[in-house]
């Protein structure tokens, strides 16, 4: 949008409204993503190319596709593709697929240095303790894993054990990341999962016993949750010390049982709002610091606190002494989503793995790449996904920005900057834009302002072509996300 009272406009027509998190890691949103029939061999080539002038390290995500059942389905609230656990014969028989989709990629990435690791879901920690060191074997199978190499798995608390927790680490994984969602015992009740407060405590007594550095997510928002609730949830969990707490707006959309029979219990936006600006005094009371725009890290922790994932993933290209240097993320396994960005000049490819476990075995049993669907960035395309990325991080280096596209971030987008900042939620200086106040509760929003234009290009384009594709995949995640993490 380029005046600024129209960004004034489009933000009091959807300022009231539930913030989505569709684009909040990334544009544009995989509903987008409508290419069929991607030719992976080329794509491999025309990223192999690509490395050659920027090199890349891989930040690898390793999909688990199996859930424990719950009643309302995918704990009434889950918009990621997963299919229901019934016992260890499925894990066996998804590693043996998964160890041979690795054996499909592997010469294509020979040579390629991982930054880190992250095995996320569905469930990873439904493993049982024998499995760990296998999956951490298959992954050495493709790649060379570096000593120091932050290796994170993300569960769900009832579902660790002391054991599993000494298998994942004796295997070479380094953090955990737990999707508490509500400590509540009785708000935990509207998910379906049979989860406990105890079993929350209890797993971070064990990590902390062990020397496993922990994450626990939090949601604000959840049905019948007042703030008197979430400040009691919060200040219990940060009691324990833990070293990163991620404090998310519970995202309400499609088919889930909170969207379609939950809504009149749910926080209205201004409550929600009040809770994030709660939350997040409460949090810096309690000694964390904002790191991103759900992301809160103690400071003075002993333990490195940041989710290296995560921060590369916002920051895929950069420099060093030598040039400029970048990371591409490859989504290992079923539902895995990858990025292979390719370079300023010549913009890479986003793709999405096959979501339906059926069809993942199938690909693999025919010797396919289990590839469902992708996105061929253009330049601006590209742009926008690093200027979200980057916000995502709270502010965006204009040095940065200028040195990789050529562009002043601030003058390319100048109506919407100096609209968010008649409303105090943004600031530009002569080094950064600054995501400020309200505006960090109210980022979804400012995303969408950003991307609005091409948005409607892309909207207009596929009113045009009709596209046969399966159920709408979310943008990880993360709250979450993602190739970047999922929230269990």
């Amino acid at each position: 949008m380029r005046d600024v009272q129209a960004v004034h406009a489009f933000v009091e027509k959807h300022r009231r409204r539930r913030q989505s998190n569709k684009v909040l890691h990334g544009h544009p949103s995989p509903t987008h993503w409508l290419e069929l029939d991607i030719a992976m061999d080329e794509v491999l080539r025309t990223r192999a190319h690509a490395n050659q002038e920027i090199p890349k390290q891989v930040n690898l995500y390793v999909g688990t596709p199996y859930c424990l059942p719950t009643e309302p389905d995918r704990c009434g609230f889950c918009l990621f593709p997963s299919e229901i656990y019934t016992g260890r014969r499925q894990l066996d028989e998804y590693l043996e697929y998964l160890e041979r989709e690795g054996d499909m990629f592997r010469d294509h990435f020979a040579g390629a240095r991982l930054a880190s690791i992250y095995f996320g879901g569905g469930t990873a920690n439904l493993y049982k303790a024998d499995q760990y060191a296998r999956l951490m074997d298959i992954v050495r199978g493709v790649f060379d894993i570096p000593p120091q190499i932050e290796v994170t798995l993300e569960g769900i608390p009832q579902t660790f054990s002391h054991d599993k927790l000494l298998a994942m680490k004796q295997s070479g994984m380094t953090r955990i990341s737990m999707g508490v969602q509500v400590l509540d015992d009785e708000l935990i009740k509207a998910s379906g999962r049979k989860q406990h407060a105890d079993q929350v405590f209890q797993t971070l007594e064990w990590c902390e016993a062990l020397g496993l550095p922990a994450s626990v997510d939090l949601i604000f928002g959840w049905p019948k949750q007042t703030i008197e609730r979430m400040v009691r949830d919060l200040e219990a969990i940060a009691a324990t010390g833990v070293s990163h707490i991620t404090h998310y707006e519970l995202n309400v959309a499609g088919r889930t049982d909170f969207s379609r029979n939950r809504r009149d219990e749910l926080p209205s936006t201004e409550e929600n709002l009040e809770m994030y600006r709660i939350g997040k005094a409460v949090l810096e009371a309690c000694g964390y610091t904002q790191t991103t725009a759900y992301d809160f890290e103690r400071r003075d922790a002993d333990l490195p606190s940041s989710y290296l994932y995560e921060e590369l993933f916002r920051r895929p290209f950069q420099s060093d002494e030598n040039g400029p240097i970048g990371f591409d993320a490859w989504g290992w396994g079923y539902a895995g989503i990858s990025f292979f960005f390719g370079t300023p000049q010549s913009p890479g490819w986003a793709f999405m793995n096959q979501v339906r476990i059926d069809d993942y075995f199938r690909c693999i049993r025919e010797h396919r790449f289990p590839v469902m669907r992708g996105f061929h960035y253009t330049h601006a395309d590209l742009r926008l996904h690093l200027l979200f990325q980057e916000l995502q991080g709270l502010a965006v280096d204009r040095a940065t920005y200028r040195r990789f596209f050529g562009l002043d971030v601030v003058e390319e987008h100048a109506a919407v900057w100096d609209a968010f900042g008649d409303l105090g939620w943004v600031a530009v200086s002569d080094d950064r834009v600054s995501v400020r106040g309200d505006g960090v509760f109210y980022l979804p929003l400012l995303q969408n302002a950003l991307g609005h234009d091409r948005l409607r290009q892309m909207r207009k384009k596929q009113r045009a072509t009709t596209v046969t594709v399966a159920e709408p995949m979310p943008v990880l995640a993360a709250p979450t996300t993602p190739a970047a993490p999922t929230r269990v």
